[in-house]
């Protein structure tokens, strides 16, 4: 009887010892998060889009009033119209990327 009297109080002072060694620090306190969402995460048999409700929700779903995104997407696509036309312009053979390309 005296040992189990020690053992509960010697498990629960290194859990709150543990606890309390993770959870004062910012960077230590986010991996513990992720780490025990994921870890639940893989109990449940949810995948990492399931858990991720704003990627789902943005997806294919372009937000119009969301200006910053919308530009950046604009951008994007534009780059590769301006490194043809300026290799059109110099009479070069623009890069080719891909290796499809190439063949």
């Amino acid at each position: 009887m005296k040992k189990r009297s020690l053992l509960i109080p010697s498990v629960v002072a290194g859990a709150v010892g543990t606890a309390t060694y993770f959870l004062t620090d910012e960077k230590k306190r986010e991996k513990v998060k992720d780490v025990s969402k994921h870890t639940v995460a893989k109990w449940t048999g949810k995948t990492k889009e399931d858990e991720d409700w704003e990627l789902n929700e943005k997806v294919g779903h372009s937000e119009p009033y969301d200006f910053e995104d919308n530009e950046m997407v604009a951008e994007g696509a534009m780059h590769s119209v301006h490194h043809f036309d300026k290799a059109e312009e110099k009479g070069e053979e623009p890069v080719r990327t891909t290796i499809k390309d190439n063949e």
